[in-house]
Parts: C-alpha cells; structure tokens; sequence
C-alpha cells in the first residue's frame, strides 16, 4: 500500500492549517541552511549507516503474514504511515 500524492497533500494541508494561527512563545531563529556539499555529505553517512543496519527483523515480520511480503514494502509502508501520522498531529 502507498500514499497517493493526494492523500500527501490533504495531510500537508491539514498540518498547515493547524500551524496558521499560533504564536510562538519566543522569538523563533531563521532556519538554518547547509551549504550542498555539507548535505551531501550528511547523505553519504545516513547511507552508509543504512547499510551496515542489520536486517534481523525480516523473519518476523514473514512469519507475522499469511502471504510473505518483502520486508522493504513492510518498512515502507510504516515509514509511510509514520511520516503521514506526525503530520497529521
């Protein structure tokens, strides 16, 4: 199961909509901006961290289903669901 764009951006909009309207409690600083190189950098160690992460969960979770599914379509769709869920907060 994915997220439609649509569902994306009804939650994006419902996010905002609870955001418009409240005042901060201090002053709020302006967002920081890394420069590219520093992002890619930032990149290459969330990948590379990634990648050395041990899939030991990938015997659970095709035990938990009557019909096997690869376990990166499980992560993804949790991902997903989590990422929709703090948006809608």
């Amino acid at each position: 199961m994915q997220i439609s764009l649509e569902e994306l951006q009804k939650v994006a909009r419902a996010y905002r909509a609870q955001q418009t309207g409240t005042t901060p409690l201090e002053p709020v600083p302006a967002p920081f901006v890394a420069c590219e190189e520093a992002d890619k950098q930032l990149a290459r160690e969330i990948a590379q961290l990634l990648t050395q992460t041990p899939n030991v969960r990938e015997e659970r979770t095709t035990e938990a289903s009557r019909e096997p599914l690869p376990a990166k379509i499980i992560a993804a769709s949790i991902m997903r669901r989590v990422i929709a869920d703090k948006m809608s907060q």
